[in-house]
């Protein structure tokens, strides 16, 4: 019983003793390294976000210009066929 009061007692001192300077440098440390880590992983997320929405314009860019060369050759084929339509009138 008097080895876990002698241990409590230890505990209990810790607990309102100001931690080293050591103690602190090693604690800040690992907290910047967290940190890196967070803004490192949030770094990769927006490359690929930035790499994913650069393909996304690319595409619908080109889809909207086959969209408008299909609609410019129908309105032509549409113009064309009432040419036609006038001549053999």
């Amino acid at each position: 019983m008097k080895i876990y009061m002698t241990y409590f007692i230890k505990w209990a001192i810790q607990l309102y003793s100001l931690p080293s300077i050591d103690s602190l440098m090693a604690s800040e440390l690992e907290e910047a390294k967290r940190d890196l880590l967070v803004a490192e992983t949030a770094s990769d997320y927006a490359e690929s976000a930035v790499v994913y929405n650069r393909q996304r314009i690319e595409r619908l860019t080109c889809e909207i210009e086959r969209a408008q060369r299909f609609a410019l050759k129908e309105a032509n084929q549409i113009i064309d066929s009432r040419h036609e339509v006038k001549k053999n009138d």
